[in-house]
Parts: C-alpha cells; structure tokens; sequence
C-alpha cells in the first residue's frame, strides 16, 4: 500500500482533526466541518423512530487506511451489540457508498442523543458479504468505531461504542487487512 501524499494527511486532519480542540470545535460548531463531506443517505430498522422531542446530533467521520478504491463500503449503524458488528440487518442504520467516494469525511445527521457503534466492511468484489478463507479468516477489509484491537474473532460492541451526547462526534475509522 502507497503511503498517502502529505497533502492528503494535511486534507484529513482538517476534516477530521483526533484533538479534542478539533473535536469541541466541531460539537459547538457543526457549520465548521469542512465543505468536502457527504452527508450518508441512511436506510433505517423498520423499528426505528425518532422522537422529536429528543436531541440530535451528527456523527462524522473519515475511513482511514484502505488498500484501493474498488468496490463499494458498507457502513452499519448499531445501538446495541446484537448483530454487531457484522449483521447490518440487526443495524439500527445501513448504507453503502462507492469505495472511491470514502476518501471524504462522511457525515451521518439527525441521530438521537445515545450510545452507538459503527461497523465498516471494504467489499471490494461488490458481492454484498464478507469474503473469508476456508479458516475464517477475513480476505476483505473491515472496520470499527474506536478501532479495537482485533485479535480472534470480530470486535465487540463494547470495544466499539461511542457516545452522541454533543452536535457533532468525529472519529476515523481505521480498515484492517489480512
């Protein structure tokens, strides 16, 4: 894998900065996050609905560390650890967006104020699913929110889950490779 031009670290910590000035700087104003994000078009549980009574806030983030652009990503939204990190029918949200389009900071808006985890599969054969080995072993990249360790088996939700309790929460998102 070619290490990214500088220019293209200098473009990521300006959308999505890891310091927590960056990050208070976005919560208190989401009008500063860079105009080259996506905001995702989410297909949501059938279960899910919103109160709108309830806070929201925005969960923006950048998908580091991916091997190429082919294919598409998966992106799951999870509120709980059943079916995470890899049944996105359990997820509370799904989307999938062009691999070559994940270079931007992605942007997922309206979420109630709560615990969450996000799920990131690169599947790079566009086949809708994870390719393994005859041993189980990943042959396509995958990611968390958090980036857990990853040692045997998947991440866990508690690994993973993030709070949305302010306007906006930045994150990246790191791809694991076999």
């Amino acid at each position: 894998m070619d290490a990214p031009p500088i220019r293209s670290v200098l473009v990521f910590l300006t959308i999505i900065g890891h310091s927590p000035f960056c990050s208070a700087l976005y919560a208190e104003n989401p009008e500063t996050i860079p105009g080259n994000s996506r905001t995702l078009e989410l297909t949501f549980n059938e279960n899910f609905s919103i109160d709108t009574s309830t806070k929201t806030g925005s969960i923006a983030f950048r998908i580091g560390n991916k091997r190429n652009t082919e294919g598409i990503i998966g992106i799951a939204l999870f509120n709980s650890g059943n079916g995470f990190p890899d049944k996105p029918d359990k997820a509370l949200a799904k989307a999938t967006i062009e691999a070559e389009e994940s270079y931007r900071a992605l942007v997922i808006e309206n979420i109630p104020y709560g615990t969450y985890a996000l799920s990131v599969l690169h599947d790079e054969n566009r086949n809708g699913k994870m390719d393994k080995t005859w041993i189980g072993k990943p042959k396509e990249g995958f990611g968390a929110s958090n980036n857990p360790k990853i040692t045997f088996g998947p991440p866990e939700f508690d690994e993973s889950y993030f709070i949305v309790n302010s306007e906006t929460v930045s994150m990246t998102i790191d791809m694991n490779y076999f």
